[in-house]
């Protein structure tokens, strides 16, 4: 629970895309579910393969996404801000961890876990449906982008086939 109920925490969650549209009580509700957590440098919020329950918002510093590759290899997938979260796939299927959070730079986090969105769901529907709504467009934004990612990628991959088919198919012809 967020015990300092101060307008720059409720200013700073109405920012958040995943609270958008929150006002008034819908918001105030907030401060009695979200935990505040402070991070240092190199900490792992949470694991690649690991249950997950809760839902990460960043107030302050830097969070690093990793996820595993069939090597073995952790791979960077993106950089997480001030006002970005992760771990919302764990507030709508019960999976594990698809990747691991490290913290790159100082953190402060709220967070938000299933038991605490059912009570959210008890205590005010509005709040429960706009939080849910909010969570469906970010993963759909996100799937977009990763759509986008694995033609660009795809298309790459393509287009190198092609360059080394070029040659291969001249020394046929002589």
């Amino acid at each position: 629970m967020i015990t300092k109920r101060d307008a720059s925490i409720a200013t700073f969650l109405r920012s958040v895309p995943v609270f958008l549209d929150l006002k008034g009580s819908s918001l105030e509700i907030l401060f009695e579910f979200l935990e505040e957590r402070r991070w240092d440098v190199g900490e792992h919020i949470c694991n690649e393969g690991e249950m997950g329950r809760t839902l990460y918002v960043i107030r302050e510093g830097e969070v690093e996404v990793l996820r595993r590759s069939a090597t073995g290899n952790n791979q960077s997938i993106v950089k997480l801000g001030p006002g970005e979260c992760f771990g919302e796939m764990a507030l709508v299927e019960l999976q594990p961890r698809s990747a691991t959070c490290v913290v790159r730079k100082k953190a402060v986090t709220y967070s938000l876990t299933n038991p605490e969105l059912w009570n959210v769901y008890k205590s005010d529907n509005f709040a429960y449906v706009i939080i849910l709504q909010n969570i469906c467009r970010m993963l759909s934004r996100r799937l977009r982008k990763a759509d986008s990612r694995i033609v660009e990628f795809v298309e790459t991959l393509e287009s190198s086939a092609k360059q080394k088919a070029k040659p291969a198919a001249k020394k046929k012809k002589k």
